[in-house]
Formats: structure tokens, C-alpha cells, sequence
């Protein structure tokens, strides 16, 4: 496992930065949850005081999730010059590098964001010796598997029913 102080991401846009999470950033990761989950619950069809009960339980869940499946994971703010933007949840193995999580606020995604984040990402896990950079991604998500091909990742089986795996081999 990697201390999260000695990993760095660094993409090439100076303006652009990771740093890792404190508690104090509590307060922006849930108003990120919020504003990438609205569209997406309100899409079907969901309306109303329902739409803020929902993204609260489903933000609770999946913190309770990616705590338990990994424990270990780094969690990191994605800033623009000094505002956070998004957030990187990445599980550091020898082997590979598992992205649990990776979310920008809608404003400000479709920008090269997400590109300079996974350049930077391979850059260092290559400097590392990291064999892959592995993810799942919700099946019916075409928008992002779309985007993660085109960042040199391959499909790589299914993750239950819902979930598709995707990988980038380094080596």
C-alpha cells in the first residue's frame, strides 16, 4: 500500500492539482455527490423533497461501500487553481492501481480535466512500476465507458450485473 502523503498526481495544467482529502473537505464531497446524482435520479422521473432522501442514503451507502471493499483507498480533492473541483478515490496495490471513484462537478467536466487527471495518474503509477490502472463502470453509462476507452482502457468482464470491468495495462 502507498502512503497517501508520498503519492503524487501531478497533471501537466498548473492550475490543475490533487490533494489528498481531510475530514474538512466532508462538506464539498457530499455537495459533489449531490450535483452529479440530481440529474441522473431526477431523469427517472423522481421529483421533489424524494430526490434529496435519496441522495442522502445513496451517498451514505456508497461511503459505507467503498469503506468496507477499501479501506485502504487514498481519497484526493481535484482542484482548479485552488478550488476543488472533483474528487479521485484510488486503490493503491503493488500490482495496480484501482480507480473506486472519480467525480468532477458538472461545470466542470468535458473541459480535458478528466484526461490531464488519467495522464497524471498513469504517469505515476508508471514511475511506480504499476503493472495496470483498473476501474468498473456502470454498464449503462456509455458516456463514460466511452471516455475511458479513449484513455486506453479495455473491457474486461462484468462485475455483477450492473458494473462493467475496464483496464489499462502499463507494462
Amino acid at each position: 500500500m502507498i502512503d497517501r502523503a508520498s503519492l503524487d498526481i501531478i497533471p501537466h495544467d498548473p492550475a490543475l492539482r490533487l490533494r489528498p482529502a481531510s475530514p474538512i473537505d466532508g462538506p464539498f464531497i457530499r455537495h459533489l455527490f449531490e450535483q452529479v446524482r440530481t440529474g441522473q435520479i431526477t431523469a427517472s422521473g423522481l421529483s421533489g423533497p424524494i430526490v434529496s432522501q435519496v441522495i442522502a442514503q445513496q451517498f451514505r451507502s456508497q461511503a459505507a461501500g467503498y469503506a468496507l471493499q477499501f479501506p485502504g483507498a487514498i481519497s484526493m480533492i481535484v482542484t482548479r487553481g485552488g478550488t476543488a473541483i472533483g474528487r479521485l478515490l484510488l486503490h493503491c496495490a503493488s500490482e495496480r492501481w484501482h480507480i473506486v471513484d472519480i467525480a468532477l462537478l458538472p461545470g466542470d467536466c468535458g473541459r480535458g480535466t478528466g484526461k490531464q487527471i488519467f495522464g497524471a495518474l498513469e504517469t505515476s503509477a508508471r514511475q511506480r512500476g504499476v503493472g495496470a490502472l483498473t476501474l468498473s463502470v456502470l454498464a449503462s453509462n456509455l458516456t463514460a465507458r466511452r471516455f475511458y476507452a479513449r484513455q486506453g482502457f479495455a473491457e474486461a468482464g462484468s462485475v455483477g450485473a450492473a458494473h462493467i470491468a475496464m483496464k489499462k495495462d502499463l507494462a
